[in-house]
């Protein structure tokens, strides 16, 4: 039987002939090597879309952390009960959030049970703490614990943060992130004392979800960016609009992504800079609503206000007009300015833009424009209690250095027309901010002096 089937193969070879064989074997490879091509850069695609989304997952995990952090730092010195059920509220949104996102990253299940654990424990505990407030506790009676949670909190604060800071500098690559992640989570004890979480009031072991149907309702996830008119545009067309925008060598169309605010992703590498950029698109009038890229600044050759006029060009130059540098944060040669619209000289916090710019060579390297895409409207600005009303429900102790009329976002995503007073309280600084009409005191921020500057948390 196979000295049939070899016979077989002799007469097909002498048929055709040994150069028309050369020349079918040559083509079959070729064949082969132009299919191995194709799989290696679908490959490529498909690994660089599932990185760009561990990026996204990572730092939006960091900025959820982050707030939550700063909230229970917050609980420490209100003594107002609307703003200590707002922010509750919070609480419970950011602790859910970082969930979800700490679920989208390549940890091993083993190793984030116990930090998925107390994230839980921590959404559980502030629906429980505003349902005890409702019903007449105060705030004081919980301090204890409230100390516990955010000494947990800042914690992994401190352990997400270094992770981050290795991704970003490539000490570890993604695909290391697993082994690596892991490893420091085990070495900063919050494995351990994570799981140790002690409930408030009732334990949760009936807990299958809760739905806040207050501050956090409904039509808050369906609220539309009121900056943007509604006009879908094509990638190729936002790709267009781009090159116009902003001076580009090269720009790729990567994919798109649907969800509340559909977006196209483009690759993009600015005129004058080597640094690659994940730009993120609105597909309703093509508008840039998130640039993330990362790199690392050896020197510092220009100064802060240099870099302010180059952040200010830049959003500028994006179409955006009326905006003023509020507070900015200087670290590792890079620094981070947060810009706010103005009306009639009234600062709107609302329509916020940040921008981080390198300061070895004036590159733009990060931009965040959500407050301004979902907020920015003309506005009618009208405030029925005096600077002097306001001053006189403040917390007694709060020695006032500065005030001045702003408007903040709530919460709720609505905004409220404030007074703004900056004090100090046992050497630490705040923020605090009054409604301007009914005097009831909405936010709390906490001013973080560091060397690199002062940034509002």
């Amino acid at each position: 039987m196979l000295e049939k089937f070899e016979k077989k193969i002799i007469e097909i070879k002498n048929k055709i002939g040994r150069k028309n064989t050369g020349i079918i074997l040559f083509s079959f490879v070729c064949i082969i090597v132009l299919f191995s091509m194709i799989l290696l850069k679908r490959f490529k695609i498909e690994k660089q879309e599932v990185q760009d989304l561990y990026n996204r997952a990572m730092y939006d995990f960091v900025s959820d952390v982050n707030n939550i952090e700063n909230e229970m730092t917050k609980l420490k010195i209100t003594s107002n009960d609307t703003y200590t059920m707002t922010t509750l509220a919070s609480v419970f949104a950011k602790s859910n959030s970082a969930k979800s996102n700490l679920d989208i990253l390549p940890f091993s299940a083993n190793s984030i049970s116990n930090v998925s654990k107390f994230l839980t424990q921590l959404s559980d505990f502030s629906y429980s703490l505003m349902r005890n407030i409702l019903n007449g506790d105060n705030i004081s009676e919980y301090k204890e614990n409230i100390d516990s949670l955010y000494d947990k909190i800042s914690e992994l604060s401190d352990v997400v943060e270094k992770i981050y800071s290795d991704l970003t500098a490539n000490n570890i690559k993604w695909d290391e992130l697993e082994k690596v992640g892991n490893e420091k989570i085990k070495e900063s004890n919050a494995q351990e004392e994570l799981s140790s979480v002690n409930y408030i009031g009732k334990t949760f072991t009936e807990y299958e979800g809760i739905i806040y149907d207050g501050a956090f309702s409904n039509h808050i996830l369906t609220a539309k960016p009121v900056y943007l008119s509604g006009n879908i545009l094509s990638s190729e067309d936002a790709k267009n609009l781009i090159k116009e925008e902003l001076r580009v060598d090269s720009i790729e169309f990567k994919s798109e992504q649907d969800g509340k605010l559909p977006l196209y992703v483009f690759e993009v590498k600015l005129s004058g800079f080597d640094t690659l950029k994940t730009l993120y698109v609105t597909k309703e009038d093509g508008r840039v609503y998130q640039m993330i890229s990362d790199r690392n600044s050896s020197t510092e050759n220009i100064s802060i206000d240099e870099a302010e006029k180059k952040a200010t060009e830049y959003i500028n130059s994006l179409g955006i007009e009326n905006i003023v540098p509020t507070y900015y944060l200087k670290s590792e040669n890079m620094i981070t300015i947060s810009f706010a619209a103005t009306e009639d000289d009234v600062i709107i916090y609302s329509d916020l833009i940040k921008v981080k710019v390198a300061l070895d060579n004036g590159e733009i390297m990060t931009y965040e424009a959500d407050g301004y895409i979902y907020n920015h409207k003309e506005r009618e600005i009208s405030a029925s209690k005096t600077i002097d009303e306001a001053r006189e429900v403040l917390y007694k102790d709060l020695s006032i250095e500065n005030e001045r009329l702003c408007i903040i976002p709530t919460d709720s995503k609505d905004e409220v027309l404030v007074y703004e007073f900056e004090g100090v309280i046992d050497d630490n600084r705040f923020l605090v901010y009054v409604n301007a009409n009914n005097l009831v005191e909405e936010k709390i921020y906490i001013l973080l002096e560091t060397e690199g500057g002062t940034l509002a948390m």
